[in-house]
């Protein structure tokens, strides 16, 4: 399959954006979202700036048969972090991929650039099985840094109470909290160096602004007996997951901050979805977790979590100016 043409994504393109991602998910997942109204959401958290970094192909009928994006994730020790995303037709030609390949390492650099960063580091989904996308990242620089695993819990008839220390409480997520918990939310991830850390414009898409967002099995956990400026000790954000036919919750950002850790807390709020979730209708439980995060994945498979097979890898590369004649 070839490409005629390419443009920048708009917002009105979502629905062909979303038959793209569910055709190429069926044969190589990476966790690219399938439903319109959900890409619609990526595009407006690219913000205007990375929205312009993002590459539209269409085939000889005029179908959306290639994607790519090329997102800013923020500053972390003084190195840029920049997310690439790219995604095909399973009949695209192998030089389409190499052509937006280049086309995103060259829109990379123009980002580090534009924010005056001299170190930056790339990185980007592969999917497990995809060997031939694999190789080619390989060869421009990239290797293996993680894998990301999607585990899954089939909801039990009688879920275990959840249970807190003393001094802490489980609260439903409220607009009160909200900055705090989007600060907790950082705090928590600050040690995760490819961790989105959104900022108060991207953070509503991030969480109870995604059109996908659950208030009623989310929550958070507050401490009573506030130990710092901020009451917010851990934090879930549910959302409802429209990809398979079974009634299913994702536990899509789920953190405890530091001084918190280690103290049941993401035992209590995973109980608390259960037990809301199963008067719900809903029957399974999906997050993801990436295998270096050994606590967390220990955790999740104690209380009965099992891989589901739509995993896949992260690959990351340096991008220095000594870097910089790397293809």
């Amino acid at each position: 399959m070839r490409i005629t043409g390419w443009s920048r994504a708009t917002p009105a393109e979502a629905e062909a954006l979303a038959a793209l991602f569910q055709r190429a998910e069926a044969v190589a997942p990476v966790g690219m979202e399938q439903r319109a109204e959900d890409v619609q959401n990526r595009l407006v958290t690219l913000g205007p700036d990375s929205a312009g970094r993002t590459r539209v192909g269409r085939d000889d009928t005029g179908s959306v048969a290639a994607y790519g994006e090329v997102a800013d994730m923020g500053t972390a020790d003084d190195v840029l972090r920049i997310r690439l995303t790219n995604v095909f037709h399973p009949d695209i030609a192998d030089d389409v991929r190499a052509e937006l390949h280049h086309w995103l390492i060259d829109q990379a650099k123009q980002l580090r650039d534009s924010r005056g960063s001299a170190r930056a580091v790339l990185g980007t989904r592969s999917a497990e099985n995809d060997r031939a996308g694999r190789e080619l990242l390989i060869r421009g620089g990239f290797a293996l840094a993680r894998h990301e695993r999607d585990l899954a819990l089939a909801v039990p008839d009688e879920p275990s109470a959840p249970a807190l220390p003393p001094g802490l409480v489980l609260t439903p997520v409220d607009e009160r909290y909200d900055e705090l918990a989007r600060l907790a939310h950082n705090e928590a991830y600050a040690d995760s160096p490819t961790a989105v850390r959104p900022d108060q414009r991207t953070w509503p898409q991030h969480a109870t602004g995604h059109p996908r967002f659950l208030p009623d099995l989310s929550c958070l956990v507050l401490a009573e007996a506030d130990r710092s400026d901020n009451p917010v000790a851990a934090f879930l954000f549910a959302l409802a997951d429209g990809s398979t036919d079974t009634p299913t919750v994702v536990l899509h950002c789920l953190g405890t901050r530091a001084a918190w850790r280690r103290s049941g807390l993401a035992t209590a709020m995973i109980s608390r979805v259960l037990h809301r979730a199963r008067s719900a209708g809903v029957r399974q439980l999906r997050l993801k977790v990436t295998d270096s995060n050994h606590p967390a994945l220990a955790l999740y498979r104690k209380l009965g979590f099992v891989e589901s097979g739509q995993g896949f890898a992260v690959l990351m590369r340096q991008l220095t100016p000594e870097a910089d004649e790397q293809p």
